[in-house]
């Protein structure tokens, strides 16, 4: 099902010789997948539903780069030191991704670019007060929100 420009909430099908890729058995498949964060995301805004928080993240990661393996690896070092941290994987304009955190009120965020990557940091964002300030990426374990 696709709702406007949202993009798809639930899809599946039939997969046919998927698990040939992994192995050599030839196996039919089916499968499903269902987008609850878009999901809830919209019935929260259509006021079908009501939540004290708009979004459960605590930080939101914003790659500028296409590789996605150093903002994978960051998210999955918050996420095991308990911070909820979600990356922003859509390709829009940066001040859209911005706005995306303003509205769910995720108060903090990361950007991760090329030179940032370089220079082996991250760009942290307090959302509330604008402030702004570079940390290493070995120090990430560190972090607390």
């Amino acid at each position: 099902m696709i709702i406007g420009s949202f993009g798809s909430v639930c899809s599946g099908g039939r997969y046919e010789n998927l698990a040939e890729y992994y192995t050599d058995k030839k196996l039919p498949g089916v499968g499903i997948s269902i987008g609850l964060t878009r999901l809830f995301y919209k019935l929260n805004e259509l006021n079908l539903i009501q939540t004290e928080k708009k979004s459960i993240s605590e930080v939101l990661i914003i790659p500028i780069v296409d590789d996605l393996r150093v903002p994978i690896s960051i998210a999955t070092k918050l996420r095991n030191n308990g911070v909820k941290a979600e990356i922003y994987l859509n390709s829009k304009k940066l001040k859209a991704k911005f706005k995306y955190a303003d509205k769910l009120e995720i108060p903090y965020v990361i950007l991760i670019g090329e030179e940032e990557i370089i220079q082996n940091k991250i760009k942290l964002k307090n959302m509330k007060t604008g402030e702004e300030k570079y940390i290493s990426i070995d120090d990430i374990d560190t972090l607390k929100f």
